[in-house]
C-alpha cells in the first residue's frame, strides 16, 4: 500500500510538505494566462500608499505561491496514490503516473515563476516604501534591508528610520 508521503519523498523537492485542504472549486472567470492559479491574487495597494497601511494589507509578506506550490505537490501525490492502489496492470500505473506528473509539471512551473515574480515585486515595494517615507539613498535602503536588518517586516520598519538618520549624521561633514 503506498502513501502519499512516500510519493512526496519521491517527487517533491524537499521530499515532504504539510497537508493540502481540499482543492478548490473551479474559479468562475477563466483565464487562459493565468489557469495554473486555483486561488484569487492578492492586490497590493498603490506604490505611494502608507506604509503601515501596506504592511497591514499583507503587501510585504512571504508570497502564497510558496504554499500553493506544496499543495499542487500534495494534491499530485493523491492523484498518483490513488492510481498506484487501484490494482491495474504496472503498464497502466506508469503511463497513468506520467501523465499525472506531465499535468502537474506545467502547474508547478508556472506557480514557481509566479511565486519568483511575486517576492522579487513585494521586496521592491519593501524597499521602494522605505526609501520613499523614510528617505535615504537606494544603496542605503540595500544595504540596510540586505545586511544590516533582522526580524520581521514590522521590525524592520520600525528599524530603518533610526538606521537611516545614524547613517545621515555620519556622514555630515564638521
Amino acid at each position: 500500500m503506498v502513501t502519499i508521503k512516500d510519493v512526496l519523498r519521491e517527487y517533491h523537492p524537499l521530499g515532504t510538505c504539510s497537508p493540502a485542504p481540499p482543492k478548490p472549486p473551479k474559479m468562475a472567470k477563466f483565464n487562459v494566462y493565468y489557469w495554473h492559479r486555483r486561488y484569487p491574487t492578492h492586490k497590493p495597494l498603490k506604490a505611494n500608499a502608507r506604509i503601515d497601511e501596506k504592511l497591514k494589507n499583507g503587501d510585504f509578506d512571504y508570497s502564497p505561491y510558496g504554499k500553493y506550490l506544496d499543495y499542487e505537490y500534495w494534491w499530485m501525490a493523491e492523484d498518483i496514490v490513488k492510481v498506484r492502489n487501484s490494482g491495474k496492470s504496472s503498464g497502466y500505473i506508469k503511463d497513468a503516473e506520467t501523465e499525472i506528473y506531465r499535468d502537474y509539471k506545467r502547474r508547478f512551473d508556472n506557480l514557481r515563476k509566479d511565486f519568483e515574480r511575486d517576492e522579487a515585486d513585494r521586496m521592491e515595494s519593501l524597499l521602494y516604501s522605505l526609501q520613499f517615507y523614510f528617505g535615504g539613498r537606494k544603496e542605503q535602503v540595500y544595504k540596510f534591508v540586505y545586511e544590516v536588518a533582522e526580524g520581521t517586516i514590522e521590525e524592520i520598519i520600525k528599524q530603518y528610520p533610526k538606521w537611516i538618520q545614524h547613517q545621515n549624521n555620519l556622514e555630515e561633514p564638521f
